[in-house]
């Protein structure tokens, strides 16, 4: 592949050439959506992001540093999805702000999931990662589900709900309507998000 210098085990020493961290790391983005991690080179990538190719190998050390550090920035906003960044006055939008913001890191991280099973060497390394840092869809599901149970103790959710299933419904819902449309380019068979909201609190209702 185009570029691809072995890996080092620590920062490089001496100036880093022009361009930053962050134009790279969008412009890696860019092309895996557009061409795939098959064809992603670091020489596009640093055309993409005009700085010269030096700045990916001084940044990550070779192709893999750049996928894997693309991967791990990628999922980095799951660490921030919590009840409290999206709370509201009321059950109904806290739990409609929540699927919305799992929708919104999967708008990205999918992509970025997907494509790291196309590569074997990146595969292994996304799945020790992601035992690493305990992520996956469970995290949402005991959020949303923790936040149910304390609803449910105050008496604003049905006492004979199970808090986690409602939980795994709503971030399967989240998940289906962002990865149905990436994988088979169509939403057929999708509920309205309204008419999911609407059946999920009548769930929900005391």
């Amino acid at each position: 592949m185009d570029g691809v210098q072995p890996m080092t085990t620590g920062p490089r020493r001496g100036r880093p050439p022009a361009g930053g961290r962050e134009q790279i790391l969008k412009a890696s983005l860019e092309v895996l959506r557009e061409r795939g991690i098959a064809r992603l080179t670091t020489r596009e990538v640093a055309e993409r992001a005009g700085v010269s190719e030096g700045s990916v190998f001084y940044h990550f050390g070779d192709r893999f540093g750049l996928l894997r550090a693309v991967f791990e920035g990628s999922l980095t906003p799951l660490l921030k999805l919590s009840v409290a960044g999206v709370a509201a006055a009321d059950v109904r939008t806290t739990l409609e702000n929540f699927s919305d913001a799992v929708q919104g890191f999967l708008a990205t991280g999918l992509d970025v999931l997907l494509a790291a099973h196309g590569d074997a060497e990146l595969r292994e390394g996304t799945a020790a990662f992601l035992a690493e840092q305990d992520y996956g869809p469970h995290r949402g599901i005991r959020i949303i589900g923790d936040y149910l149970a304390t609803q449910q103790a105050a008496g604003s959710v049905r006492a004979d709900v199970d808090p986690r299933v409602v939980a795994y419904l709503i971030v399967s819902d989240a998940l289906s309507r962002t990865m149905q449309p990436k994988l088979l380019a169509h939403a057929k068979g999708v509920p309205t998000r309204k008419a999911f909201f609407d059946s999920i609190m009548a769930m929900l209702s005391t």
